[in-house]
């Protein structure tokens, strides 16, 4: 029989969460993506997962938990169960003195490196690409940046299959570019019109040098080989527990060229990776040649 706490309330279509309920949900979210739901999110992992429970007629949690332990990781519905407590939020340009750092440092880097005959290529991964908005900042920030004749890759992932899709379509509301400048409007976005009017359209020519995949940072080999000049995984961290943040990180940091960079979110910070990765400013880190081990001020310990 059915705890109380699985009847579907009439008031509002929403199943309710007890503990018990939302301690086995949040094991197996943390089981297959390693984002652990902190005490305090019962209400809104019920409101998300609510729509599947009702979708597949099930009578509560216990049943909907049930049901996934017999469907494959890669089902469909298992992924929509990620897809649910996944957390999305980005938008064109957010902190853009990360892509400030882009153009006046690494870009100028790249192509010094290129004087010296290494290739006029240059690849960055954005490992938790949402709708779009960073991988597609990125890709115009190295446009603008550099010489028509390099060759610009820029990987943008996700585990949610859902804004992977809307980063395809690369469609957006037009407020969502209110601060990015004018003339960037005009170089790389189509302004919709009849029944695409208040939409924009990122143009071929950015659309082209993104690659979306689905990366589940959980996997024991991720679809992505180095060497990359730099990697964004901006605004996650905060979704796992420091074992699991030190597993990705030193994961990543294996995939960036000598000197390469990682840029984390605005409170983000990572002092026990000072080993692997030195901090420069405004949560930009740089992989540490070997042997060179310095403290927080850059000053070798």
């Amino acid at each position: 029989m059915l705890s109380t706490h699985q009847e579907v309330s009439a008031g509002n279509g929403l199943v309710s969460m007890g503990d018990r309920e939302f301690r086995t949900f949040r094991e197996l979210v943390h089981e297959h993506t390693g984002i652990w739901l902190r005490d305090g999110k019962q209400t809104m992992l019920a409101s998300r997962l609510s729509k599947p429970v009702r979708r597949l007629g099930l009578p509560g949690f216990e049943a909907y938990y049930a049901f996934l332990r017999t469907c494959p990781r890669n089902s469909p519905e298992f992924v929509e169960f990620i897809n649910c407590v996944t957390t999305n939020k980005t938008s064109f340009f957010r902190e853009n003195h990360h892509f400030d750092f882009l153009r006046n440092t690494l870009v100028p880097e790249v192509k010094a490196a290129a004087l010296r005959n290494g290739p006029r290529r240059t690849r960055i991964w954005s490992a938790a690409s949402s709708t779009g908005e960073e991988v597609y900042s990125i890709a115009i920030t190295l446009l603008e940046a550099l010489p028509s004749a390099w060759t610009i890759e820029v990987v943008g992932s996700d585990i949610d299959t859902g804004v992977l899709a809307t980063a395809e379509r690369a469609i957006y509301p037009a407020n969502s570019l209110s601060s990015v400048d004018r003339a960037l409007h005009r170089r790389y976005f189509l302004r919709g019109k009849d029944e695409m009017k208040g939409q924009v359209k990122v143009k071929p020519e950015v659309t082209r040098l993104v690659d979306l995949r689905r990366i589940n940072l959980m996997d024991r080999q991720w679809p992505i080989e180095g060497p990359l000049d730099a990697i964004f995984f901006r605004n996650a961290l905060i979704y796992f527990q420091q074992d699991v943040q030190d597993v990705f990180l030193r994961r990543m940091a294996r995939l960036l060229k000598p000197g390469g960079y990682l840029f984390l979110g605005n409170s983000e910070h990572i002092p026990w990776l000072r080993d692997v990765l030195e901090p420069l400013n405004q949560t930009v880190y740089r992989l540490r040649s070997p042997g060179r081990v310095t403290d927080d001020r850059g000053i070798p310990a």
